[in-house]
């Protein structure tokens, strides 16, 4: 696996799209087209339709807020430093520390007596900690929010 191909392609997006709503003043919405055009600085081949996709997602799951009508847009759910990377991890990724590797069914055939599995969620329960530990407002205060100056006609 390459670094960096932990995570998901919509839990990049989530999280990009949550530090960029962090660096605009309180009560300042951002849009999803001025979303976008700043995934597009940093990230060329970003689909608008995935991150409305993702956008929405995030809405739904209470990290953003939508506010409606002309001047609508976003804002975060709650303030970006209680938003941490583990609650981006567990609404876009659907983290199960108990789910069983070996079986697809919702059940495990061996629960309880596969030591293998224990380790496991012990490993990822402790990383899932170390993901609780990073907030967006942490991740908001190194990026660049700036948008391209629109040229004139």
């Amino acid at each position: 696996m390459a670094s960096g191909q932990f995570f998901s392609q919509r839990f990049s997006y989530g999280l990009h799209a949550l530090a960029f709503v962090a660096t605009k003043p309180a009560g300042e919405l951002t849009t999803l087209p001025e979303l976008a055009e700043w995934m597009l600085t940093i990230w060329p081949s970003s689909s608008d339709t995935y991150l409305s996709n993702v956008v929405q997602r995030m809405a739904r799951g209470k990290l953003l807020r939508s506010h409606r009508g002309i001047a609508g847009g976003y804002s975060l759910g709650r303030s970006a430093d209680k938003i941490t990377v583990r609650d981006v991890v567990e609404l876009l990724e659907g983290i199960e520390t108990s789910r069983c590797g070996l079986s697809l069914d919702d059940e495990c055939p061996v629960m309880g007596r596969c030591s293998i599995q224990r380790k496991m969620a012990t490993l990822e329960e402790g990383f899932l900690q170390a993901l609780a530990g990073l907030t967006v407002a942490e991740l908001a205060k190194d990026i660049r929010a700036t948008l391209p100056k629109k040229k004139r006609a």
